[in-house]
């Protein structure tokens, strides 16, 4: 892939990242309640549990390239669908909840638990699938492409979770407040509409 390609893969995952969700939300809750360290630990493993969806996505789009290639309108129309809906749903709800309850963990269990938010989520797979085709083409996988996706998709969504963990304090504060909340959901959710919609148009 050439930088501007890269450079938009890693932007659109950031902006994944960023979203409000399960993944993150907890990570902010972690980060805010046992430290920095702790919450870090859990985005590490909730990092490898994405990358091994994306390692599946890539394997997937590689295998049935010649299958999907003739229909790729379709599953472009598909997936830009599925990323509305999940745009609307974050669009319209009211509230962030955060889980009080989690209890102090070591840092092999504070990964285990990350990837297993993660790892247990197979709807990863059907998100990458739906954005992976705007950045390469499903003719030319190489290893080397592969590679080069796993690598800025993964460092992307450490960088982007660390983020999280640094600011937990306060947008844990945050997101206490209904309106912030509120107004916090619609931005995630417009942007994941936008992609949505380019996605259909592309």
């Amino acid at each position: 892939m050439d930088f501007a390609t890269t450079l938009n893969l890693a932007l659109a995952s950031l902006v994944f990242v960023l979203s409000p969700g399960p993944a993150n939300l907890a990570v902010l809750a972690t980060s805010a309640r046992s430290g920095i360290r702790s919450g870090f630990m859990m985005a590490l493993g909730e990092v490898v549990g994405a990358v091994l969806y994306l390692l599946v996505a890539l394997f997937s789009l590689g295998v049935m390239a010649s299958v999907l290639t003739p229909i790729m309108a379709y599953v472009k129309l598909v997936g830009a669908m599925y990323l509305i809906y999940l745009g609307y749903r974050q669009f319209t709800s009211k509230d962030v909840a955060i889980d009080d309850t989690q209890t102090h963990r070591s840092a092999a269990k504070q990964i285990l638990v990350g990837f297993l938010i993660n790892g247990t989520n197979a709807k990863l797979v059907v998100f990458y699938l739906s954005f992976l085709p705007l950045f390469v083409d499903l003719n030319t996988i190489t290893p080397a492409i592969a590679g080069q996706i796993t690598v800025t998709v993964g460092l992307t969504l450490l960088m982007g979770i660390s983020l999280v963990c640094v600011l937990g304090q306060q947008l844990r504060r945050l997101l206490k407040h209904p309106s912030i909340a509120r107004r916090i959901n619609r931005v995630s959710g417009a942007i994941i509409i936008g992609v949505g919609v380019s996605v259909a148009r592309s």
